[in-house]
C-alpha cells in the first residue's frame, strides 16, 4: 500500500513538473508607425507576424507623400519583405538582426524646353524598379500594455534594374511607436 502511494504521489509531482512549459502568447503580431519620417513627407509602416519566441516575419513599406500637384510628379516606394532573429529574454523583442530584400520603384517625370519656341514644351516620365539584398539589425522593446517601440537600420546592395536613377546601395530605417496585437 505504501508502495502504490508513494508512486501515485511521484507520477503527480512529476507530470505536474513536466507540464511546465512556455506559453505561446495570443499576440502574434506587430504593427509599427514611424512618425519622424511622416513629419518629413515620407512614411514608413511596418508589420511583423512572430514565429517563435525568436524570430519573425514581416513587410516594410517605406513610400513619399509628397503633394499632387502639376509640379511635383515625382513618386518613390519602397517594400522589403523581411526575416528577423531575436535575442532578447522576452518573446521576441530586445537586439535583432534582419535580412531583407528592397524592392524599390521610383516614377520621375522631367520637362524639356525648346529654345526655340519658349511656351513649348515636352515631358517623359521615367518609371523603374530595382530589387537588392540586406542586412539590419536593431532593437524592439515591449511594454506590459503591448505598445512597441523599434530602432532599427539596414543597408542592401540592389542586383536587378539598377541604372542612372538609381545609386547601388539603398538603406532601411526605423524609429518607431505601434502595437502588438
Amino acid at each position: 500500500m505504501k508502495t502504490l502511494l508513494l508512486s501515485s504521489f511521484l507520477i503527480l509531482v512529476f507530470a505536474h513538473v513536466s507540464a511546465q512549459e512556455t506559453e505561446v502568447p495570443t499576440r502574434q503580431n506587430d504593427i509599427i508607425l514611424d512618425p519622424i519620417t511622416t513629419i518629413a513627407g515620407m512614411g514608413s509602416l511596418s508589420y511583423e507576424r512572430l514565429l517563435n519566441q525568436d524570430s519573425g516575419v514581416g513587410i516594410h513599406g517605406f513610400f513619399y507623400l509628397g503633394n499632387e500637384d502639376d509640379y511635383d510628379n515625382y513618386r518613390f516606394m519602397q517594400i522589403s519583405p523581411f526575416y528577423r532573429m531575436y535575442f532578447g529574454k522576452k518573446y521576441a523583442s530586445g537586439f535583432f538582426i534582419e535580412a531583407f530584400l528592397p524592392i524599390t520603384t521610383i516614377k520621375d517625370s522631367y520637362y524639356y524646353y525648346e529654345p526655340v519656341n519658349p511656351n513649348y514644351y515636352s515631358e517623359t516620365e521615367d518609371t523603374e524598379t530595382t530589387l537588392g539584398l540586406g542586412f539590419g539589425a536593431g532593437g524592439k522593446w515591449v511594454t506590459k500594455r503591448n505598445i512597441i517601440f523599434e530602432a532599427s537600420a539596414g543597408i542592401a546592395r540592389r542586383f536587378a534594374g539598377n541604372s542612372d536613377m538609381f545609386s547601388s546601395i539603398t538603406a532601411k530605417w526605423m524609429l518607431g511607436i505601434g502595437y502588438r496585437f
